[in-house]
This record gives structure tokens, C-alpha cells and sequence, in this order.
């Protein structure tokens, strides 16, 4: 590490401290526990450590530059204090200026007792729970999903920086530490302090040149606050086998409240097409059970449902498969759950990846226009004026159909692919007929109530209220509506290497 003053007398004052708890600790008041817990170093270090002079203030601070000295060596020696009493009311302050140390080694800069001032002063709500969950969903965001809780003493902006500081960056990623102040800057009220925040983290990015990771920010629309529900992903991935058109392969993922992409593949079964409603609810309802005797089960708001189906299953009305009952009766997914269809072929298909990320990426950050692009079911239809028109506008992030999926030779299919090329990730069409007023209506008022990035929700309230009308009412919009939601940070890798029998999105 290159020598700071700034850094130099921040460690001489965290020497201090941690000094400073140790002689209030109770259980080291005496010759005897100072030597014991010598000894015990020794073991941890695999070599001797002596106390040196008469005075315990002076044992201590050799203790504590003994230990500054190797590589986690202050977590060992939290951990002896902990051997000689489990119960030291100066553990939790041992522990957090052991993070400081470290945090102050990785991260240097001039003006450290500076930042920790500022870090200190970050509050993002009074409620304590709601405070650590925010800070919970900003570790997240700032590891990518890798870190999925906060240790018990960090319980703030401060001490959940000191936290991430010690965790290393992954592969052309930033510091989960760098993401994390970036994220508060993206929060905090005070316009000033937010600003001092950017100011540290591009420093910091200078001096480990990674100053084009800060500008491209792919997490920050991911670290936006939100309430305290969280979101559990259910995604399911249905591939045909090539060797029995009757039967498919049955993939899926879990994911809970994380960003970017994380979740590991749960098993794969081979089942009958006409069996899949029912494995479908099996896997629902182990899912449902699993949440119920999680103690963090309660903060679930939503368990969102994807289906990855291929082009000839798209136009299958998923949503409304059925749910068991404690009784004979059953509901609808969409009663309890927002549902959206994915495409296998998109999936499959890498050519179009960096178009399809893009255009996401327009999703995510709020950026995408709130205005679809209407397939032409009239007069003639120009596949590369459509191409030209979702070139030459990057806001455009989603179609609507100007019929429901078919066949390979049908308009749907070729507008469809036209979509796939141009990377557009949100398509919608009614199961039925795409012609309707009602349908068009319906979609005008989906696109003219909020940002793109809550339309599943907006369509789960649309079908939810035609249940509630009546369910014989066919022409209420919400009966037949559904919407291809291809998100890019959600990848579920291919079965094998056969799936091109399924034909590409060329």
C-alpha cells in the first residue's frame, strides 16, 4: 500500500481504539487472561507471541501492532476475547474497528476520518428494520448478488461499507465497496455530501484505473429504494425433446430479490406435455412451502413466474393453469402471481445478445419509452421498414403483435423476429385476436400509467380484475392478454448442445 498521511493517522487512531475497548474488557483486566490470550494468538499465528513491558496499556497496543501486522490477524484477535468471554460487552466495537483497518488498507485515501464522518451521518430511514433492509438490497446490488445478508453489526451506511471493503471485486467489476457509496450517493438527500461520495469513489477509481467501470454503472438502476417487500423469481424453461414431440424437459431457477443473475438450475425433469400444469404446480408449491418456515419468508411480497417456452408454445394462456386447493376447487396462477412468457429461440440465439442487452439495459434504468411499436395488421407488410423503425429509435423496447403466435409462416413469427433482432425485450399481443379495441385500449392504458419496468405488475392487476368481474366476461382486455417480458440479466444456461432443432430467430 502506498504511504497517506491521512491513511497513516487514520490506523494510528484505530490502534488507539481498539486499545482503548480492550483495556475496558473485564476479562482482561488480569496478568494471567492478558497471557492466556497471548497464548492464544500464538496458536492461531503458529508462532510465539509475547507481551511486552510491565504496564497492561503497553501489553495491549503490542497485542493490537502484533496483530495489525498479519494478515487476519485482528479477526483472531476478536476471536481470543471472545475464548476468554463470549460475552464482552467490547466485542461488537472490536470487530467493526477491525473492519476499519482493513477497509482503511484496501481503500486508502488522504482524508479517511473525513469519509468515516460522512459514512457516519448517512441515515436512508428512522425505522432501524427498514433501515438494514435498504442496506441489505444496496450489499446486494454491490456484489452482485453474491452477498445475500449483512453480518448482525451492520447496522449502517458506515458499518456496511467497512463490511464490503474487506470483499474482493469480481471480474471487470469494481470494489463492492466503490458500488455501495455510489449507490448512497444515488440516495442520500444531501446534494453536497452525495457529491463528496462521487468524489472519493472517482479518486479511488484513479488510482486502481478503473475509471471506465465508474462511468458505465450498469448497477445503478438497480439500487433505486424500494419497500420493504421483497421479490422471489420462479423461472421455468420448457425444452421440447427432440427425440418425443410429446414430451419436454422441465428446467427451473429461484431466485431471491438479487440482482443481476446468481440462481443455479434446481433439477430437470422429463415430462409429458399434458403433465406440465401439474409439475408446474409441484415445484409452486415446494417453493411456497419452502418460504413458509423461512423466518424471512414474511418479507416475500411477490413470487414472480416466468415461462422460457419455445415459439410454438408462446400463445399457450399460462397464466391461467391451475393451482391446488385445500378443497377440490382450484385458482388461477394469475391470481396469486404476476406471469410473463420468455422466448427459448431469443434465448438460444447469441447473435443478438448485445442488441437484446441494450435494449434492457433502456428497461432497467427507466430510460425506455413509454410508447410500443404496433405491429401493422393491415395492408402490406415491409419487414425491413420495421427493422429501420426499431434502429433508428434505441427508446423503442417493446411490440405489440399484430397477431397472436402461430405458425413459422405466420405475420406474428416474422414480426417476432424482427423484434429479436433489434433486441426489443417486451412483447405483447392478446391470445385470442390482436384487432380489438378493447385490446388496444387496454395496452394505450398499461403504457400510459407508469414506467416500463412495472408493466408485469400492471398486466398481473389487469387479469386479477377480469377474475374479479366476471369470468364469463371474454371481452374484459385481461382475459386474454399476455406479455413477453425477455430480461437480459436473466439468463438460464441451454439444456445441450441439441436445442438447434428448435430452429433460430434468424
Amino acid at each position: 500500500m502506498t504511504s497517506e498521511s491521512g491513511v497513516d493517522t487514520a490506523q494510528l487512531r484505530i490502534q488507539a481504539e481498539l486499545v482503548n475497548a480492550l483495556e475496558r474488557c473485564e476479562s482482561l483486566r488480569g496478568d494471567s487472561s492478558r497471557q492466556m490470550l497471548a497464548g492464544l494468538l500464538s496458536d492461531w499465528f503458529g508462532e510465539a507471541v509475547f507481551l511486552q513491558g510491565q504496564a497492561a496499556r503497553l501489553q495491549l497496543l503490542d497485542l493490537v501492532r502484533q496483530c495489525c501486522k498479519r494478515p487476519n490477524g485482528l479477526a483472531a484477535l476478536v476471536e481470543g476475547v471472545t475464548a476468554l468471554d463470549p460475552h464482552t460487552p467490547e466485542l461488537s466495537e472490536l470487530v467493526l474497528l477491525g473492519d476499519e483497518w482493513a477497509a482503511a488498507r484496501a481503500l486508502p485515501t488522504r482524508d479517511w476520518d473525513k469519509l468515516r464522518q460522512a459514512l457516519r451521518s448517512v441515515r436512508l430511514t428512522d425505522d432501524p428494520g427498514a433501515e438494514r433492509r435498504r442496506l441489505r438490497h444496496l450489499a446486494r446490488v454491490a456484489t452482485d448478488g453474491k452477498c445475500d445478508d449483512l453480518p448482525a453489526h451492520c447496522g449502517s451506511a458506515w458499518s456496511a461499507f467497512l463490511h464490503l471493503a474487506d470483499l474482493n471485486a469480481g471480474p471487470n467489476a469494481l470494489p463492492p465497496a466503490m458500488v455501495f457509496i455510489a449507490c448512497l450517493a444515488d440516495q442520500v438527500e444531501d446534494k453536497a455530501l452525495a457529491e463528496e461520495f462521487l468524489r472519493w469513489n472517482w479518486r479511488w477509481a484513479e488510482r486502481f484505473e478503473v475509471t471506465d467501470l465508474v462511468e458505465h454503472a450498469h448497477w445503478r438502476a438497480r439500487s433505486a429504494p424500494r419497500d420493504g417487500a421483497e421479490v422471489v423469481y420462479l423461472v421455468f424453461e420448457v425444452d421440447p425433446d427432440p427425440a418425443d414431440q410429446h414430451k419436454v424437459v422441465l428446467s427451473h431457477w429461484r431466485q431471491w430479490d438479487a440482482p443481476g443473475w446468481n440462481a443455479q438450475r434446481r433439477g430437470d425433469v422429463t415430462v409429458r406435455r399434458d403433465e406440465l400444469e401439474r409439475e408446474i404446480d409441484r415445484v409452486i408449491a415446494g417453493l411456497e412451502a419452502d418460504l413458509g418456515v423461512r423466518a424471512e419468508g414474511v418479507r416475500v411480497g411477490a413470487i414472480f413466474v416466468e415461462f422460457v417456452l419455445p415459439w410454438d408454445m408462446l400463445n399457450t394462456p399460462v397464466q391461467y393453469w391451475r393451482k391446488a386447493t385445500m378443497s377440490t376447487d382450484a385458482v388461477p396462477l394469475a391470481v396469486d402471481h404476476p406471469v410473463v412468457l420468455r422466448s427459448l429461440e431469443r434465448m438460444r440465439n447469441q447473435r443478438f445478445l448485445l442488441a437484446w442487452k441494450k435494449r434492457w439495459s433502456a428497461v432497467a434504468g427507466r430510460s425506455a419509452s413509454t410508447l410500443p411499436y404496433w405491429g401493422q395488421a393491415n395492408g402490406g407488410w415491409d419487414p425491413t421498414r420495421m427493422a429501420i423503425d426499431l434502429g433508428a429509435d434505441d427508446s423503442i423496447v417493446s411490440l405489440v403483435l399484430s397477431e397472436p403466435p402461430g405458425d413459422r409462416g405466420g405475420r406474428a413469427w416474422h414480426e417476432a423476429a424482427m423484434a429479436f433482432r433489434a433486441g426489443i425485450p417486451v412483447i405483447l399481443w392478446d391470445h385470442e385476436d390482436c384487432s380489438t379495441t378493447g385490446f388496444h385500449d387496454a395496452v394505450t392504458a398499461l403504457f400510459a400509467d407508469g414506467a416500463v419496468d412495472q408493466l408485469p405488475h400492471r398486466v398481473a392487476r389487469l387479469r386479477r380484475e377480469a377474475l374479479r368481474s366476471n369470468a364469463s366476461d371474454v371481452t374484459h382486455a385481461g382475459h386474454g392478454i399476455a406479455v413477453l417480458w425477455d430480461d437480459a440479466d436473466r439468463l438460464p444456461e441451454p439444456l445441450g448442445a441439441w436445442w438447434g432443432s428448435l430452429g433460430g430467430s434468424e
